[in-house]
């Protein structure tokens, strides 16, 4: 036999295996955040198959991640195929891209055709329009990202289009520290929700909501108080560690929300709601003088943190829905709620959809605001 080197002919994949990785992928580059379709070219928007069966276990035991044995054994198993791009194909046949092992490799595989078994699994009760609220914090003018609602859906939810339904405020100049900002923003929002959201509700029956907010406290309850628990709705927090998401960290353990009530009942009534701080009695005092009753909904450990998992804001509603129902026991159907919130924005949002107009007492909603001196009243919301 000669020294010439021999070149083994590379095996071509079944056609069997070939179309269950276009079915199992969806038709999409199964690398990590890549999912770009590859069955259209995007810049035409043409037919055209622009895919790459590429290999786990590298096809020859010379190439990337080979193996002598294991490189035969798989080189058309279809759990050793990847259905990807031209640039992420070529990404991980680099050497020196440390982190294109097997076992990521593998990972990445079954991540991405867990996900698209799913998507096709879900059924019409699981279709939900995506809802965002935003208005200026102060100076922060916050925004909502589409990917990352979605994110947080799955795979509970899917959207029912690509498009968000926006209450957002944001285009209002005003600063949050001027005594008219409360009711312009408040009157928009009413507005917006009546034009945006109420079609909906009587199109539909029973549409579902996800809603994503990211605004002032009081103007987060008003938008509670506007979709109400009439509407089925699924309210979403903002989680920045240990890294931002919307997705509720339901590993994390459910945290105990207690409701401390008064040992004396007095002429006016404040509902301190302290989740993300400590809020001391004087400075309700300062707001409404001495004689007033202060019942508290709070945490262990109040902090910025409080809220991980979907558990601890349910535990968190059935302690506002409580408080306000003990509180009506004790005032007449006249006597306002001085609402003093210190919480997550999810929170905010629910402590509006829990309040029932027709049987709750009416809520007057503070605001903190360090340009205010401390608390300084926002929205006044009435019942019938």
């Amino acid at each position: 036999m000669s020294d010439e080197l021999v070149v083994r002919a590379r095996k071509a994949i079944p056609h069997g295996t070939a179309r269950k990785l276009w079915v199992k992928s969806g038709g999409r580059c199964q690398y990590d955040s890549c999912n770009i379709p590859l069955w259209k070219d995007s810049l035409m928007q043409k037919d055209l198959n622009k895919s790459y069966i590429s290999h786990i276990v590298g096809a020859k035991e010379d190439g990337p991640r080979g193996d002598a044995i294991l490189s035969k054994e798989l080189e058309t198993d279809f759990e050793n195929l990847l259905l990807l791009c031209d640039e992420c194909h070529r990404r991980i046949d680099k050497r020196e891209v440390e982190n294109h092992t097997r076992n990521s490799l593998i990972e990445m595989k079954k991540k991405q055709e867990r996900n698209i078994e799913l998507l096709t699994s879900l059924t019409p009760d699981k279709k939900s329009h995506i809802v965002s609220f935003t208005a200026k914090i102060g100076s922060f003018e916050p925004t909502i990202n589409f990917g990352d609602c979605i994110q947080a859906l799955l795979p509970e939810y899917y959207p029912v289009s690509d498009n968000i339904i926006q209450l957002g405020t944001s285009n209002l100049a005003i600063k949050d520290n001027k005594e008219n900002y409360w009711e312009i923003h408040s009157n928009q929002l009413e507005e917006v929700v009546k034009q945006q959201i109420k079609p909906l509700v009587v199109q539909e029956k029973t549409p579902h909501f996800s809603v994503f907010a990211l605004a002032p406290q009081p103007l987060l309850i008003k938008l509670g108080t506007l979709i109400s628990e009439l509407s089925i709705s699924e309210i979403y927090q903002l989680h920045r560690e240990p890294k931002q998401t919307w997705k509720w960290q339901n590993d994390e353990d459910a945290i105990e929300v207690k409701l401390i009530e008064p040992t004396k009942i007095y002429s006016e009534v404040a509902l301190v709601i302290s989740l993300s701080d400590n809020v001391s009695d004087d400075r309700i005092h300062n707001v409404l003088g001495k004689d007033v009753s202060i019942w508290k909904v709070t945490v262990d450990n109040p902090n910025r943190n409080v809220l991980k998992n979907k558990q601890t804001l349910i535990n968190f509603k059935n302690q506002i829905r409580n408080a306000y129902s003990k509180i009506k026991l004790q005032y007449p159907n006249d006597k306002p709620i001085h609402v003093f919130p210190i919480m997550p924005n999810s929170c905010a949002v629910e402590t509006g959809r829990v309040w029932m107009e027709k049987a709750d007492l009416s809520l007057v909603i503070y605001d903190q605001n360090t340009a205010n001196n401390g608390f300084s009243k926002a929205i006044e919301i009435k019942n019938k």
